[in-house]
């Protein structure tokens, strides 16, 4: 077991990589099935797929890496949690702007839709991309 403060700090971070890389897994099969059962709106599905692949790609990798003391694991859960952070404000303001839809089904369709995504997604986020960027992390991998 580990005890140390770096093992600690890294692991959480690995965890939170982990979590977020099956989360997007999982919003990247649900988009897949999406995509064959409503055709019509492949471009929308579509590049929120890509987005979810992306995020996928760079977390799950990160998190098994950061676990193996690989200092590219430490990049990974850094990279994924940066840029979970910037789809969903990417997402938020095209949506304010009335370039994307959020469409919940009543009033206030926007507020609830960027509150939600900003309640699911920022805490993890940050905390990742805090834990994982830290000094404890990086004494971990070995670079500090």
């Amino acid at each position: 077991m580990t005890t140390s403060t770096e093992g600690r700090t890294a692991l959480a971070a690995a965890a939170l990589s982990l979590l977020g890389g099956l989360l997007y897994t999982a919003g990247f099969v649900l988009d897949v099935v999406t995509l064959a059962r409503f055709p019509a709106d492949a471009a929308r599905v579509g590049l929120h797929a890509a987005v979810d692949a992306v995020l996928a790609s760079a977390l799950l990798p990160g998190g098994i890496l950061l676990l193996r003391r690989h200092p590219v694991g430490r990049i990974g859960c850094v990279a994924g949690s940066s840029a979970a952070l910037l789809a969903t404000l990417t997402s938020l303001i095209l949506a304010a702007t009335g370039l994307a839809v959020v469409d919940l089904g009543g009033p206030g369709d926007l507020a609830a839709g960027g509150l939600a995504a900003l309640a699911l997604v920022l805490p993890p986020s940050v905390a990742t991309l805090a834990l994982a960027a830290s000094r404890p992390a990086a004494r971990w991998v070995g670079t500090a």
